[in-house]
């Protein structure tokens, strides 16, 4: 069987753009969504938010319904595969409900929107997609300067050991194959499946992982402090064993 990548040419290619056509398949439920929205919309009161890394509105669409008229989500992604699918599930919702999502295609460190936000938001490790402290540290520093009075930073990621560790599963018909190197703490790997025609079809993906305390510190250096830490977007309560976190900052007073 020939083997193909998920994007013609041969520059590696964006997460969005490896993952848009299965990403509603594969990752519709690999958080609470609805649970995830209704934490939002109370955590930003009545103010607008804006999704670093917005991909399909998996998020955003059900926070969108919750809102107030006059409210709205602001959404940035580089990928313009998963922002074409979010703009194709907006034409077929309440035209009332799809006006309260605006879509840019950018950056989550370069290319923000001005603001101000009450509530910026990064949900299930998209975070790591910036794959480089510098760059972790320059999206932490864009977002603090976009905040409202009293907004928050809200970012829900992997909770990882640092182990050095290879990993092969099987999920969704596809074969995963993945390692992660501590000293770079950098997290690489790739999907393979069979398309229809018969080819193996690969997606890669690589991230660079922080720990609760290294976010914290990145955040501190851009005049942020944590105020609130959770398991999930239920505020299950967050400890030692947890494998994920849901971590709440605000500017220093």
């Amino acid at each position: 069987m020939r083997c193909t990548s998920s994007v013609s040419n041969n520059e590696p290619p964006l997460y969005g753009d490896a993952f848009a056509d299965v990403y509603d398949e594969w990752y519709e439920h690999v958080t609470d969504a609805p649970a995830t929205a209704r934490a939002l919309r109370a955590l930003a009161g009545g103010g607008n938010l804006l999704e670093l890394g917005i991909g399909t509105g998996r998020i955003a669409l059900p926070l969108a319904q919750l809102l107030s008229p006059g409210r709205s989500v602001w959404g940035i992604d580089e990928s313009q595969a998963m922002l074409d699918l979010c703009r194709a599930k907006l034409a077929n919702m309440n035209p009332s409900v799809a006006e309260r999502i605006h879509l840019l295609q950018g950056d989550m460190a370069d290319d923000l929107p001005t603001g101000p936000f009450s509530v910026i938001f990064c949900t299930f490790n998209t975070f790591f997609n910036l794959d480089s402290e510098a760059a972790q540290r320059k999206c932490l520093h864009a977002v603090a300067q976009r905040l409202a009075p009293g907004g928050a930073v809200v970012l829900e990621t992997a909770v990882l050991t640092g182990a050095n560790t290879n990993a092969s599963t099987v999920a969704h018909t596809a074969h995963s194959s993945s390692e992660y190197d501590p000293e770079t703490q950098i997290g690489h790997g790739v999907f393979t499946s069979t398309s229809l025609d018969g080819s193996l079809v690969e997606r890669p993906w690589r991230i660079r992982y922080s720990t609760p305390a290294q976010i914290d510190e990145m955040a501190a250096a851009a005049g942020l402090i944590c105020t609130d830490r959770w398991e999930d977007f239920a505020f299950a309560p967050f400890h030692a064993g947890s494998a994920r976190q849901v971590a709440v900052w605000r500017r220093r007073i």
